[in-house]
């Protein structure tokens, strides 16, 4: 939905291999990723590649800190609408995580997940940020705005509005092009 509304490439379901990933997201603005994330480490899941033998290894298709840090990023977001993305491991120097890796290979921004969300609620919950973020508002605004919307309505639940934190700069784009269709598919969506 997003990538229509926005007319931005998508990789979806199989085609969302970790090769793809890697060689589409160097030049892009804005980076969305819906996936799974591991509990442990909070590295991405993305589309098992069809194998020779039909048996992928788990470095075929988990998005790790090490395979971010190879890729120069241009990104002013990151979205990492996964589970744990913002989780790490607690060094001197800080938590060094997924999240850490996009910024250390050059995003700007990154919003990413520090628990374990909820599918229906994580839906609802980037539309809203999303409606906010093509209007014009900065990534903070547009998240301070989302939760704000969550907790007054039937996802107020903390696990629900909570998980998401954003890291880094605070960023705006300028979808003025785009701005109409995304708020009336918006609009749409949350009157279904």
């Amino acid at each position: 939905m997003l990538g229509r509304i926005l007319g931005a490439q998508t990789l979806l379901g199989k085609e969302a291999t970790k090769q793809a990933v890697l060689h589409s997201i160097h030049s892009k603005s804005l980076v969305h990723f819906a996936a799974h994330g591991n509990p442990k480490t909070g590295e991405i899941y993305l589309a098992r590649p069809i194998s020779i033998d039909g048996t992928p290894q788990e470095d075929d298709y988990l998005l790790t800190m090490a395979d971010i840090s190879k890729v120069r990023l241009r990104a002013k977001l990151v979205v990492l609408s996964c589970c744990h993305t913002a989780d790490g491991e607690i060094r001197a120097e800080g938590v060094v995580g997924m999240a850490r890796a996009f910024l250390g290979s050059g995003a700007r921004s990154v919003l990413a997940a520090r628990w374990a969300i909820d599918d229906k609620a994580t839906m609802h919950f980037m539309f809203r940020f999303y409606y906010h973020l093509v209007r014009g508002e900065s990534a903070s605004e547009s998240l301070h705005k989302t939760m704000k919307w969550m907790r007054a309505g039937p996802f107020s639940g903390v696990r629900q509005w909570a998980p998401f934190m954003l890291i880094g700069d605070n960023v705006t784009f300028n979808f003025n092009k785009k701005r109409y269709a995304y708020e009336k598919t918006i609009d749409q969506f949350l009157n279904y």
